[in-house]
């Protein structure tokens, strides 16, 4: 699997979930699409808008992204705004796995944020483990996604997997 696309924001270390999606707006607001107009408001009142400009847009933040809260709708509006990747230096444990259970492809590769600028060019290759920067023509190398983990992203998420394989089995 494979993505390309620009740099949108690079966000700081200890980005949290309220951060991404505010609390108050969990409980009135069901739809995800109109949810994602509210993604990192308090940070960034441009951030929806910017997503949807760009083809396949990739999110980079350092260390810790998503920790806070495990609120679910966190993954879920980014991956409503468009993102198409969440490269971070690390992620908050719960975050990671939400991610990855909705379909939004998450990388961990160190230092990534202090190497990257908005607007820059990736591509993305899982299943070598390597981020290529056309801007710099640099690569760098993150610990591959296991397979099982790329399945996941290929089907969707957890749900869409289980039902390509006839759901829930021993």
């Amino acid at each position: 699997m494979k993505i390309e696309g620009k740099v949108v924001r690079v966000f700081p270390s200890d980005t949290n979930t309220d951060e991404i999606i505010a609390g108050k707006y969990k409980y009135d607001e069901l739809d995800l699409n109109k949810l994602a107009r509210h993604t990192f408001e308090s940070l960034d009142t441009h951030f929806y808008d910017d997503c949807k400009r760009l083809k396949d847009p990739i999110l980079v933040a350092g260390a810790n992204f998503g920790c806070g809260s495990s609120r679910e709708q966190a993954p879920q509006v980014l991956k409503a705004c468009g993102i198409s990747c969440v490269i971070a230096d690390s992620f908050a444990r719960i975050f990671y796995r939400n991610g990855f259970n909705i379909g939004l492809p998450l990388v961990e590769c160190e230092s990534m944020s202090n190497n990257v600028t908005r607007g820059e060019m990736l591509n993305v290759d899982f299943g070598k483990g390597v981020i290529r920067s056309e801007n710099q023509n640099a690569e760098y190398h993150f610990k591959p996604i296991p397979q099982f983990m790329q399945e996941l992203l290929a089907k969707g998420g957890l749900m869409q997997y289980l039902d390509a394989r006839g759901g829930f089995t021993d």
